[in-house]
């Protein structure tokens, strides 16, 4: 999972919203339905102001004029919308109104021959069009306000306990609230820009209800296939393999037919939503929605309406947000309201409005904008659309054709699509008093009322902070000078010494880590060495550009051997516009013979002491290296590598185990049919002690690869197209009979991956390679692969064999292979109804090997990944010449 936000932070950032302060006098009242009874967040929407609110829990509603005459709508799902123009002289004003039961209705006309739910004649539309509606706009400017409130009915004692902070603690059973006021501009494709121009927060300092952005659903849509990276929309256009669809009607609004559609998932899933939204009639667009998600942290309850703020957009005005929280023994809910006002909205003239929708007001200056998009010329892509548009019945492959030809005029009409340089897309800034704002500000600005609860949290938070030692900042805070650290200055040495400890300059410019005595990074046991043990420690200096120099001096002591083992690393990283880094490195090592892909050491380790299974085979390096990469042209990288080595062949150590102890450890060499079976001088591959000499180089190039480039460093953001790579490799090998013999290996591939839609993803890769002289290699220079045949792994490996073993697949001729994975929420498996509310998603892949000893090699695979997040199982056979070799069962934990 890509780059992977899940809907537990969905729950904490909750909430978008938008309000302009206007000086004038205020509109009060309260909603209710035709029983008397409060409608909670009922939305009015001024429209010769672009603004909308909602009223509070209660129906109480609240909004600043100016004298005028305004038209006011009055409007909750479920209900008919009430409709008051009101000529406003500037006086308080109160306004109560009663909203009745929206009933809808089925027309004959909806009725299908053919049986099929009209829901689908009314989404196929909507979904095709959903890539015009989401890249409509090109320009808008709004302002944000947001208002939240929070309670925490549990805490564990243990979360509770790292929640404290100095005297203040998130309490069981009080609210706790946020609001701000935020100016907002949008630019096509995708940049937003944020000022803060006040907050308020009742929550304590670190207990997270500060961190909403109103960002981070302003960003967000239903038009887009995925929300926070997970959520399947019911507008996505695979949305018909996950969602049925349930016509309950339509109903006069205005000038509108409004046709209310039933959203039910196919399965249970905590990556669709359940609930009701609204379509208009013709224009196929959203008029609002009420869409409800069950995830790992809870539930989530969301209503948007939208408004034709400009001549044929409609942008939602209003949001509201129902939190239940139910995580790691944490229960709690939340409720978030909005107001929204935009202060000019511009729409995108370079996108086609599509022929068939009509026009929403019948101006003068319409049929002017009507008659010009005559005379434009039509692009083969419109042409299309507009046949598509004409049929009567859509099929789904009409619907996933018509939104990818819609997706594809959007992307003619975005400038930046060709552009390589990824600009910086979101900027945020705070004015200077939007702290300071008092409560006169908040009660004239504010136009949701507060609660009798939220009042309450207002007024308990200023009597803390007015408890406060004068001069004194909340914990966190800049100007916060106080050693808040607990503990003697010997306890916290011990700690240091024990766990590390890193200390930086004041200005930030270097700093130096102590990684600390009691480390697991620096553990380990292996029937070569025994129980091998140390410490390290980093120095950083940054410079200007980006410079940066880092120093990693590291030792262990290897207690069976008897044996020091050591390394000191710099790396310079001195041009970060062209990625340049410079790597010398020098040490004594304890080496696997397949450095590139062999058993990780920790599960090595696990497997010896508890099975006695050792399966890493190792040899002692005492070595030196250079290593320089730099960027020649965009997306062109070379690397230049040397090493020298003095490669000492080891045998085991150690025979100690937990389990298992009558078991002898298996020597120390690793199983290849190349090797000889003892010390023999005349095999033409060596197994023993000798100099090593190695220069290599290496081009990779990526097409067209975007980038970020921010204060002159450069970061990669991937390509279209696959990326590239050769390699030449030249080593010499000093032979027991004295001098040194050659040998030069070239090798090449080329891989890729794309995401496909929601959750979806592809990747592969096919390399080749051979030695153009192999009388001087010896094993560690033989070309191995990847190949992990232990049932459990604690690395999540990619483009791998399963069954064969680990040095077996290692070759000194010429070789052939390709990986192929493909990567789906929905395939078999999670169908099944116990299964589909995971999070898990289902894989299918193919690993090939072509060496002129092993022949042909075939592996298939079948696994669930992200399972609780962590783990992943699969079923994998292998074929020999087409002939089945053993069926075996994987699992990777997914700890680094």
């Amino acid at each position: 999972m890509s780059k992977v936000k899940i809907l537990p932070s969905l729950m904490l950032l909750v909430a978008v919203v938008v309000f302009t302060p206007a000086a004038g006098q205020t509109v009060t009242g309260r909603i209710t339905n035709s029983d008397g009874n409060p409608v909670p967040f009922a939305t009015l929407f001024v429209s010769e102001l672009k603004h909308g609110t909602t009223a509070n829990i209660k129906g109480e509603y609240q909004i600043n004029l100016k004298p005028g005459n305004y038209t006011l709508y009055f409007q909750s799902l479920g209900y008919a919308p009430e409709v008051r123009n009101v000529d406003f002289k500037g006086d308080p004003v109160t306004i109560d109104v009663v909203l009745s039961i929206q009933y809808y209705e089925i027309p004959e006309v909806r009725v299908s021959s053919t049986g099929e739910d009209p829901a689908y004649y009314i989404m196929r539309r909507a979904i095709g069009l959903a890539p015009y509606y989401l890249n409509q706009v090109k320009h808008y400017t709004a302002d944000v306000y947001i208002k939240g409130s929070m309670v925490i009915d549990k805490i564990p004692r243990l979360i509770k306990r790292n929640l404290d902070i100095e005297n203040e603690t998130i309490k069981e059973g009080e609210v706790y609230l946020i609001e701000s006021v935020n100016e907002i501009e949008f630019i096509a494709p995708d940049r937003y820009s944020q000022k803060v121009i006040a907050q308020k927060s009742t929550f304590p300092e670190q207990g997270g209800g500060s961190d909403i952005s109103p960002l981070d659903f302003v960003q967000a849509s239903f038009y887009q296939p995925l929300l926070v990276d997970i959520a399947i929309s019911p507008l996505a256009p695979n949305a018909m393999s996950h969602y049925n669809f349930r016509y309950e009607g339509s109903s006069p609004q205005g000038n509108y037919i409004i046709n209310k559609i039933a959203v039910i998932p196919k399965r249970k899933s905590q990556q669709v939503f359940e609930g009701t939204i609204y379509i208009i009639e013709d224009y196929w667009c959203l008029h609002s929605l009420e869409l409800s998600n069950n995830n790992l942290a809870g539930s989530i309850k969301i209503k948007q309406l939208y408004a034709p703020v400009e001549e044929e957009i409609w942008m939602p005005v209003t949001h509201s947000f129902d939190v239940s929280l139910s995580i790691v023994g944490v229960r709690g809910g939340g409720e978030y309201s909005s107001a929204v006002t935009y202060r000019s909205v511009e729409p995108n003239d370079e996108l086609e409005r599509p022929g068939e929708l009509p026009a929403l007001y019948a101006t003068k200056d319409e049929t002017i904008k009507e008659a010009e998009a005559e005379s434009k010329p039509v692009t083969r892509e419109q042409a299309k659309i507009e046949e598509i548009l004409n049929r009567e019945d859509l099929t789904n492959r009409d619907m996933v054709r018509l939104s990818r030809l819609m997706q594809k005029e959007a992307t003619r009409t975005d400038t930046t699509s060709n552009q390589l340089e990824i600009k910086q897309t979101t900027t945020y800034s705070v004015d200077e008093n939007a702290g300071k704002r008092d409560s006169a500000y908040w009660n004239s600005i504010r136009p949701i009322p507060l609660s009798e609860e939220e009042l309450r949290s207002i007024r308990s938070n200023d009597s803390r902070a007015s408890l406060r030692p004068s001069g004194r900042k909340r914990p966190g805070s800049e100007t916060d000078t106080l050693d808040t650290k607990r503990g003697t200055s010997f306890g916290r040495f011990l700690s240091a010494a024990a766990f590390g400890k890193t200390f930086r300059t004041e200005e930030r410019k270097s700093d130096f880590r102590f990684d600390g005595f009691v480390n697991p990074e620096y553990l380990s046991f292996n029937s070569v060495d025994g129980l091998t043990y140390g410490t390290g420690i980093r120095f950083t200096a940054r410079g200007e550009k980006g410079r940066t120099f880092i120093l990693t001096p590291a030792a262990e002591y290897a207690f069976a051997r008897e044996r020091l083992l050591w390394s000191a690393t710099s790396t310079f990283r001195y041009n970060r516009t062209k990625q340049s880094l410079l790597t010398l490195s020098a040490g004594r090592r304890s080496d696997d013979f397949n450095s590139s892909a062999g058993i990780g050491q920790g599960m090595n380790m696990i497997l010896s002491l508890f099975w006695k299974e050792n399966h890493m085979r190792l040899y002692e390096s005492n070595y030196l290296l250079v290593r320089h990469r730099n960027e020649i042209v965009n997306g062109l990288y070379a690397t230049l590598y040397y090493s020298y080595e003095d490669r000492k062949m080891l045998t085991n150590h150690s025979d100690f185990s937990i389990f298992r102890r009558d078991v002898d450890y298996m020597p120390n060499r690793p199983d290849n049919y190349y090797l000889p079976e003892g010390d023999d001088p005349q095999a033409p591959y060596q197994f023993s002690n000798h100099l090593h000499h190695e220069a290599s180089i290496e081009l990779t190039y990526t097409p067209k690869q975007k980038f970020y480039l921010r204060n002159g460093v450069k970061s990669p953001a991937g390509s279209n197209y696959p990326t590239f790579s050769v390699k030449w490799e030249h080593g010499l090998n000093t032979m027991p009979e004295g001098g040194y013999k050659p040998y030069n290996l070239i090798t090449g591939n080329i891989s890729d991956n794309h995401s496909i839609g929601a959750l979806s993803e592809y990747a592969w890769k096919a390399g080749a390679g051979g030695f153009l002289s192999n009388e001087g290699a010896t094993f560690p220079d033989f070309f191995h692969f990847n190949s992990q045949p232990v049932p459990v792994m604690l690395t999540n490996y990619r483009n791998l064999f399963m069954i064969p073993g680990y040095y077996t697949l290692a070759t000194p001729e010429w070789f052939a292979e390709a990986h192929f994975r493909f990567t789906t929420p929905y395939l078999a498996v999670k169908m099944l109804p116990f299964l589909s509310n995971s999070l898990m998603r289902e894989n299918l892949t193919l690993a090939w090997l072509y060496t002129p000893h092993g022949s042909s090699y075939t592996e298939i695979g079948y696994a669930l990944s992200e399972i609780f997040l962590v783990g992943k199982a699969g079923i994998y056979t292998g074929f020999r010449n087409l002939r089945w070799e053993g069926t075996v069962i994987r699992i990777s934990l997914i700890i680094n």
